[in-house]
């Protein structure tokens, strides 16, 4: 990733630098993970990724923030919400993106990083869903719809992969009209 002239932006850096942890987060637990792995994967130096970033939890911090993941998963009109967010979690995505819950199976390796990761898929996640939602029991109604589509994303990207049948539009036709009553409560 380089501009014109061989030289990366700052952004690209950044996001160079994400792609790594992402990938390596998502893949193990987080105790296991250095910066200087991160920044060898990322092809920059360790002291960069703290110039950008301050430390190995403010880096992880930035991954475990799920507020653009909310808006693009909730994005939608309420009455197409389901459609959208099966299309989303059915297709095939990098596994250390947000929406792929890798990071949400593999950074428990300390109760303070498990417990930042819960804290901000529940706030940004969970409860930004509940506010959309009409209807008594929004909240449970948003666990169980998240739920839905963890297990989907699961199964489909991480337990089946090759294996998984049926294409991401026939996956959407059956399990959107599932998610749709749920959320219409």
């Amino acid at each position: 990733m380089t501009v014109e002239g061989g030289k990366r932006t700052r952004e690209q850096t950044r996001a160079l630098i994400l792609d790594a942890a992402g990938r390596a987060f998502g893949s193990r637990p987080y105790a296991e993970i250095t910066l200087k792995e991160i920044a060898e994967e990322a092809g920059v130096s360790a002291p960069l990724i703290i110039k950008y970033f301050g430390s190995k939890e403010q880096l992880f911090d930035q991954l475990v923030d799920f507020t653009v993941a909310a808006e693009r998963v909730f994005e939608a009109p309420l009455e197409r919400l389901g459609e959208h967010m099966v299309t989303l979690f059915a297709r095939p995505k990098e596994p250390h993106q947000p929406l792929s819950m890798s990071i949400l199976f593999m950074s428990g390796g300390s109760e303070e990083s498990s417990s930042k990761l819960r804290a901000n898929y529940s706030a940004q996640m969970i409860d930004a869903l509940a506010e959309r939602l009409p209807g008594p029991d929004a909240r449970l109604r948003a666990e169980l719809a998240m739920s839905m589509m963890t297990g989907l994303a699961v199964m489909r990207r991480r337990m089946l992969r090759e294996y998984a049948t049926g294409t991401p539009e026939e996956v959407v036709a059956r399990y959107a009209p599932v998610l749709q009553q749920l959320l219409d409560g």
